[in-house]
């Protein structure tokens, strides 16, 4: 597809894809594009190593408006091209099992504070979690380092249902 016949929110995210931040991820294992079907992206991010967990979880993020409206995204059987099964998502004591809520929203987002799905009715979280609020100069990028450091963090303690 040409960039003539593509919208500005994709072309602006596959510059981003090409851009420094992503590269520099990529290049440190922290994540991979797996593919892109627009308004769709499936990116896969790396995760620690735990007994009986895989080596990264695949995201969709679906992207209409991107970067001017946050991405929001699902985890992904990449293999299978589904939303992942419950009990394949990432668990933890904490943060991780909040984030990763299948019963949050259906499980058709995480409940991060830079979700376009999980900020709505979350108005405190522009003050509680700043960092993590999405604008429209952010990349995808900040999406995926809250992911990565959520799944590399002493709290992740593999999937669900391990």
């Amino acid at each position: 597809m040409s960039a003539q016949t593509m919208g500005v929110d994709e072309q602006v995210f596959r510059a981003h894809l090409e851009a420094g931040p992503f590269q520099s991820g990529f290049d440190r294992g922290r994540w991979r594009l797996l593919s892109i079907n627009w308004p769709h992206a499936v990116i896969a991010v790396q995760a620690a190593d735990r007994e009986g967990g895989p080596t990264e979880y695949a995201l969709r993020f679906e992207c209409t408006n991107y970067p001017q409206s946050p991405p929001t995204a699902q985890p992904w059987d990449a293999d299978g091209d589904a939303p992942l099964p419950p009990e394949r998502w990432p668990s933890g004591t904490k943060r991780v099992s909040k984030a990763f809520n299948p019963g949050w929203n259906n499980g058709q987002c995480l409940y991060l504070p830079c979700d376009r799905l999980s900020i709505d009715g979350h108005d405190g979280w522009r003050t509680q979690f700043p960092w993590m609020i999405w604008s429209p100069e952010s990349d995808i990028t900040h999406y995926l380092r809250i992911v990565h450091d959520l799944l590399n963090s002493s709290d992740y303690s593999g999937p669900r249902g391990a």
